[in-house]
């Protein structure tokens, strides 16, 4: 007698999120094959792919309604992607030029106190 085991695995959401993504883009003919070599089953697919178009996934709700997603519709979800990647680094430099405008300001800051205790006024009208 032979007995099977099944491995369950648990997926994040931004991992059912990608793996919706990626069967949906992937060519015609290699679908299946995508779900073996990831070990999902094409209900957990399916089931993640209604809730992903309902809005449900990120919440782990069951979905709603029996939600659709077409090809247009992952190349928007991709292309949203890519813009808040490309906001969330257009911050990270906005917060990092704040950073040094700080360190700057406190530095000049303590170079003025500096220039006043050895008395430089900072006021004094320099002759050339």
């Amino acid at each position: 007698m032979t007995v099977a085991t099944v491995v369950s695995r648990s997926f994040s959401t931004q991992q059912k999120r990608e793996h919706v993504l990626a069967y949906m883009e992937a060519p015609r003919g290699t679908k299946a094959a995508y779900l073996r070599e990831h070990q999902i089953t094409d209900s957990q697919l399916r089931s993640w792919q209604s809730a992903l178009a309902d809005g449900d996934l990120g919440a782990g709700l069951v979905p709603r309604h029996t939600g659709s997603m077409s090809t247009r519709d992952v190349a928007e979800v991709r292309r949203l992607q890519a813009e808040v990647a490309r906001l969330t680094a257009e911050r990270d430099r906005a917060r990092a030029d704040r950073d040094q405008m700080a360190r700057v300001a406190d530095a000049l800051g303590k170079a003025i106190d500096v220039m006043r205790q050895h008395g430089v006024d900072s006021n004094e009208d320099e002759q050339y």
